[in-house]
């Protein structure tokens, strides 16, 4: 712990201050050499949290911690020759072979997805970026992949589209996809051209400066570009459409650069094996020398240093600092911080400082906040915060959330800065990758399941089931001496309150051979759709279909249904069945419900005389002849003869039979599947006689037959005698007042008129009714029969026919003597 001023290490490049600061010494055995890039593939992933190490000679994988602890290391058992290591944005290694072929190790025990970039030529030479990668073929061909969730290969556009060009590659590198910008790959040839690559077309460039450039760096906002030339030995910054020309420095110290990097956006660094140089905006270059080669990884705020011996992060010292520790500053957080010593030594001018920045209190304040997230020391971080506590309790109704959340971060920020942790994180960089993704793709791959655990309680995280699932995942995998149910209750007891999806761990317990243990899980598991398929993969036919059926699940039921159906003999399957109501009603109405044979070998093997029975009589409806309904029907007949409980239904069914022989014999061109009373009605209108002898054969009650009669007949004109010979052959068991009312309906108030006298006994209804059919003659007669002179007065009024008036006068005039 230094408390010496943080000003002390800094250097100044032109106008700004750039500081070197150590963050690990690496605890690999340091009389190896690591970075030997002849014999080992090297690869640093992003923050350097890990460093991927491949060793030719013994086709060895090794994967260290940031600070250098052996985390993994595996045998790389294949033919093809490894040419590329990486690591994708989840710290996952990526291993490209020479054939096209790449692995993607996506945890740190060895276990991979293999891909095929399906190449037509070696693979020579790759660079990687956070969500994909690109390769360069021995033909000079490029190919890249732009995300690993489902790696698809694509061509970018072909580098000799004209033959007659000549184009040999010096360097090239790329900018990555984003939003707003395709992905493009851009080349510098030998023959001093710069070619940009997309994965439609070839662009050639014009930049101000024609020559070869080997090294090519973009900046990590892909606003500007770095190119250094072996043959003017110079460094060029130019804007990222390679028009403009922003700086150009010479190095003519007789060595070749290893590397050429960004530092944030703002500055070059140079490496050689011995030496780094940073490059501004300026001529001023700024020196750092190295025991031994270094290498660099690029960083949205700096540029870390990796050395056989040590880590470090070089960076831009930002203006709040350097307003803060600069000796002599005169800052209002300057002059906070020295309050602090003031304090410290008891000297009452504490308060003199106070005054002095009061009108930039709050100021003083937040740079010191901000201040203290840049600062690696502790020592230098507290007493910041200190200096800011203290200046805010000086402030009215100060918002102390950034505070707060500076303090929070600054926690958990030097907790992984633990060598024994190895991830050593800005504060910038913590933001950016977020509290969730340390966790989840990193902590957790170290299985640092106890410190994820608290930074997710501490920070109030939600990946609290993510966590313990991970957890018990790995405690199955190493649990080798523990039963299935310690491991059981060792993983439940951590699930005192919050619950937690099961299907992950239970797959991990079955792929450890752990049958029982992975079904125990399983019944913790709330989702029916998670844990059937795993219990179908299991071999677990019989539960999968249980535990669907219990939980009500159709879609679940139906899943089941289909796998075992393909899967099992036809005898299993209908046994599996057996004392499940849910799947077995599914299977009815939905599984099988257009299979009739599946559905009658299901019931003959259930012994289901009536659901046998009802098979028949839907296939006896869709029968397309009257030779195949009458087959249904008798055999529905014979299968509910076998029961005494449904002897009634087959005699029906014999009935029904005789029915349709019927129905033949009388109307041989009708539809047998039409009800009875359709049939009647058909019969009706073809001969009334027939009709009659056929509802006394098939028992159609008498009155039901009587307004068929009527309803069919009225309305046809040239039946209307016969229906009024049917109506007074015999008596009518519906009367006759149904015959008068059919008529009205039809308009056909004469005929109407007819049926009258059959029905009606009173002479004033029958006055009534006659008016109604617009008969005032009839009308008129009854009522001078009853020689009523007040209702032939009412008939005289209501019409308007001279003749029906006159003979109203006369019968008036003989019942009562008055001439009218």
């Amino acid at each position: 712990m230094s408390s010496s001023n943080p000003s002390l290490g800094w250097e100044r490049l032109h106008d700004v201050f750039y500081r070197s600061r150590e963050c690990f010494t690496m605890q690999w055995d340091q009389e190896v050499d690591h970075f030997n890039t002849n014999d080992n593939l090297i690869a640093i992933s992003n923050y350097c949290a890990l460093i991927a190490i491949f060793t030719k000679f013994s086709n060895t994988l090794s994967l260290y911690s940031g600070s250098g602890i052996l985390i993994m290391e595996i045998g790389i058992k294949t033919a093809e020759h490894v040419t590329a290591i990486g690591f994708n944005n989840k710290f996952e290694i990526i291993v490209i072979f020479k054939n096209g072929s790449f692995r993607k190790y996506y945890n740190f025990d060895g276990d991979f997805d293999e891909f095929n970039l399906v190449v037509d030529d070696h693979v020579i030479e790759t660079k990687f970026w956070n969500d994909g990668f690109v390769v360069r073929l021995s033909n000079n061909k490029f190919k890249c992949v732009l995300g690993y969730d489902k790696p698809e290969p694509l061509d970018l556009a072909s580098l000799f589209q004209s033959t007659e060009l000549k184009r040999d590659i010096a360097g090239w590198n790329f900018i990555p996809p984003t939003n707003n910008t395709e992905f493009c790959v851009y080349i510098s040839t030998v023959q001093n051209s710069i070619i940009k690559l997309s994965l439609s077309e070839l662009i050639e460039l014009k930049p101000p400066s024609i020559d070869s450039f080997t090294l090519i760096s973009f900046t990590p906002n892909n606003d500007f570009v770095a190119l250094y030339s072996p043959i003017s030995k110079s460094v060029s910054i130019l804007t990222a459409d390679f028009r403009h020309v922003l700086n150009s420095v010479t190095f003519d110290n007789g060595k070749y650069p290893l590397e050429l990097e960004w530092c944030s956006n703002d500055a070059v660094v140079i490496s050689y094996a011995d030496e780094l140089n940073v490059i501004g905006p300026t001529d001023d270059v700024l020196n750092f020398f190295t025991d031994s080669k270094t290498f660099l990884k690029a960083e949205i705020d700096g540029l870390f240093m990796i050395s056989n011996e040590k880590s470090e992060f070089l960076s831009r010292v930002s203006l709040v600092t350097s307003d803060t520790f600069r000796i002599g500053s005169t800052s209002p957080s300057a002059i906070l911080l020295d309050a602090i010593d003031l304090i410290d030594n008891h000297s009452p001018k504490s308060m003199e400082n106070l005054d002095l920045i009061k009108d930039r209190l709050i100021e003083a304040v937040d740079n010191c906040i901000r201040a203290s997230t840049e600062e690696f020391e502790p020592f230098w971080q507290k007493k910041l915060l200190r200096a800011a506590s203290f200046g805010k309790t000086m402030i009215e109704l100060y918002n102390s959330e950034e505070f707060i959340e500076a303090c929070n971060n600054l926690k958990i920020l030097n907790i992984i800065r633990q060598t024994d942790v190895g991830i050593f994180l800005t504060h910038t960089q913590y933001l950016q990758l977020g509290a969730d993704n340390l966790i989840l793709n990193y902590l957790l791959k170290l299985k640092l399941h106890y410190l994820s655990l608290k930074i997710c309680e501490f920070l109030n995280l939600s990946v609290y089931d993510q966590i313990i699932v991970d957890w018990s995942c790995s405690k199955i995998r190493s649990s080798i001496n523990l039963t299935d149910d310690d491991i059981l209750k060792q993983i439940i007891s951590k699930l005192k309150v919050k619950t937690i999806s099961f299907d992950q761990i239970s797959r991990v317990a079955y792929q450890e051979g752990r049958l029982n243990l992975s079904i125990k899980l399983l019944s913790y598991e709330p989702d029916t759709a998670k844990k059937i398929p795993l219990l179908l993969e299991m071999e677990q036919d019989d539960i999968a279909l249980m535990k669907s059926d219990e939980d009500l699940d159709m879609d679940s039921i139906l899943y089941v249904l289909v796998i075992l159906y393909n899967k099992l003999p036809i005898q299993e399957f209908f046994k599996l069945l057996d004392g499940k109501p849910n799947a077995i009603g599914i299977f009815k109405n939905v599984f099988a419900k257009q299979d009739k044979k599946l559905l009658n070998d299901y019931f003959y093997q259930d012994d289901s005389i009536v659901d046998m029975a009802n098979i028949q009589l839907s296939q006896y409806l869709d029968a397309p002849t009257v030779e195949l309904k009458k087959q249904h029907l008798n055999k529905a007949a014979v299968l509910l003869a076998r029961s005494k409980f449904t002897e009634f239904e087959a005699k029906r069914l014999k009935e029904e039979v005789k029915e349709i022989d019927n129905k033949q014999k009388l109307l041989p061109d009708l539809d047998v599947n039409k009800p009875s009373l359709y049939f009647l009605e058909q019969l009706i209108a073809k001969d009334l006689t027939q009709a009659a002898r056929y509802q006394k054969t098939f028992k159609i009650s008498d009155k039901q037959f009587y307004y068929k009669v009527i309803r069919i007949l009225a309305k046809d004109p040239s039946k209307h005698e016969q229906l009024y010979q049917f109506a007074t052959s015999k008596k009518s068991p519906i009367g006759y007042q149904p015959f008068y009312i059919e008529y009205v309906k039809l308009k056909d108030y004469k005929n109407a008129a007819s049926y009258i006298d059959l029905f009606a006994t009173n002479y004033k209804l029958k006055v009534k009714l006659f008016l109604q059919c617009n008969d005032t003659k009839r009308a008129i007669e009854e009522a001078n029969k009853k020689k009523d002179v007040v209702l032939l007065e009412k008939i005289k009024d209501i019409t308007t026919n001279t003749v029906h008036i006159r003979s109203i006068n006369d019968n008036l005039e003989r019942l009562t003597g008055i001439r009218r």
